[in-house]
């Protein structure tokens, strides 16, 4: 009996709430000037019609408002919020603009709008309306997070970390804001702040592996290598299938010298993915470094075909190259690695030495000379770095 009778009591109220609009527009008919005792009825209705979730019916609502009183700012936000909900997203925003148009103060239609690109993905367009609903509302949190989220999109890093430090002061023990917060610093180089608020993040509950992992970013960044190799430990322990992890902790054992535990984990990595270049580099230096040439080639080539634009990748490979005997070849990519960057001493030198090595002393010995014109002059700027330190 209970379902029949909810079917008898929604129908009740949707025909007590149509004929409270039908008397609406009965009276309109009857005096064709707006009348704030109409427009306040049809407020009432469509407030209804949306607390039960009729979108439909609140929009027609609105519609009708706005025969009585086309400039009411309110009732365009209000449309445009009942469009959204039907997914007329172009629709919902031309309301919110007509509403802007009408009253640039009402704060209301800025943030829908703004919240709207970025939901959408619009980030460039979403800045300005949400930084104009934060004049108008400077307490509002929501369009501050949409905000920031915008500004991140947009690689507006320094910015974003303002709007974040405002929430943050706010909400301390926000874990979202504090991941959010993580991403800014790190994509700044910021690595003793991103350490500071991933400290406090990973003090909240739900630890992820991915979280400890930039843990050991930020660590690392901050010259805290030995701690940032104990956080990657923790990630793997968390996450042993994550790769990502994995090669952190690989690359941070390489970074320490720990050339066997390095070994191990980056060979773990190319066993699950094969062509992962990232892995595929260091574990080719590593064998490089070791004097085993041969054995780093085919590594080598999968991070060169991955990252054909690095200095590391090209001079690597070269270097490689050379001492297996493939001199034109490596003499080509040394090159390329110098081409890249011409400011690194030992591209020069390594470049210098294929070349007399391949019979070509001239150009062998202008290379070193670039070389050695490079590492003074790096030894002079150490040398004027020193005497500023010394009191």
């Amino acid at each position: 009996m209970r379902p029949l009778n909810d079917k008898v009591e929604r129908y009740t109220r949707f025909a007590g709430l149509f004929l409270l609009l039908l008397i609406c527009v009965t009276a309109l008919g009857q005096n064709s000037s707006p009348n704030s005792e109409q427009i306040r009825a049809y407020y009432e209705t469509a407030r209804r019609f949306e607390a039960d979730g009729d979108w439909k019916q609140a929009e027609l609502t609105w519609r009708a408002v706005l025969k009585l009183a086309a400039q009411d700012a309110r009732a365009w936000t209000n449309l445009g919020v009942a469009l959204n909900r039907q997914e007329k997203t172009d629709e919902a925003m031309e309301a919110w603009q007509r509403a802007i148009a009408i009253d640039p103060k009402l704060p209301g239609p800025y943030f829908n709008l703004g919240l709207t690109l970025v939901r959408k993905g619009d980030y460039a367009k979403a800045i300005v309306p949400l930084r104009s609903t934060l004049r108008l509302e400077p307490a509002n949190d929501g369009a501050r997070r949409a905000l920031a989220i915008a500004l991140m999109a947009q690689e507006k890093f320094a910015e974003a970390s303002r709007e974040i430090a405002q929430l943050l002061f706010r909400s301390p023990d926000d874990a979202a804001l504090l991941e959010l917060a993580a991403k800014s610093f790190l994509q700044q180089r910021r690595y003793r702040e991103a350490t500071t608020v991933l400290e406090r993040r990973l003090r909240l509950p739900n630890t992820t592996a991915l979280l400890l992992s930039q843990y050991g970013d930020a660590l690392d960044g901050a010259g805290r290598t030995p701690e940032a190799l104990a956080a990657y430990r923790k990630a793997v322990e968390l996450d042993a299938e994550s790769t990502l992890a994995r090669y952190g902790l690989g690359y941070l054992h390489w970074k320490l010298y720990q050339y066997d535990e390095a070994e191990r984990e980056l060979r773990e990595v190319l066993r699950r993915e094969p062509n992962e270049p990232r892995a595929s580099f260091t574990l080719g230096d590593l064998y490089l470094t070791r004097g085993e040439a041969e054995r780093s080639l085919p590594l080598l080539e999968v991070a060169r075909a991955a990252y054909p634009k690095e200095f590391d990748t090209r001079f690597a490979l070269g270097r490689a190259l050379v001492l297996t005997g493939n001199l034109d070849r490596g003499i080509e990519e040394l090159r390329a690695a110098v081409s890249i960057d011409g400011n690194i001493a030992d591209g020069h030198f390594q470049m210098g030495r294929a070349l007399i090595k391949a019979g070509r002393t001239q150009e062998g010995k202008l290379e070193l000379q670039k070389a050695q014109a490079l590492h003074d002059q790096q030894r002079k700027k150490e040398a004027e770095r020193f005497r500023k330190k010394l009191p």
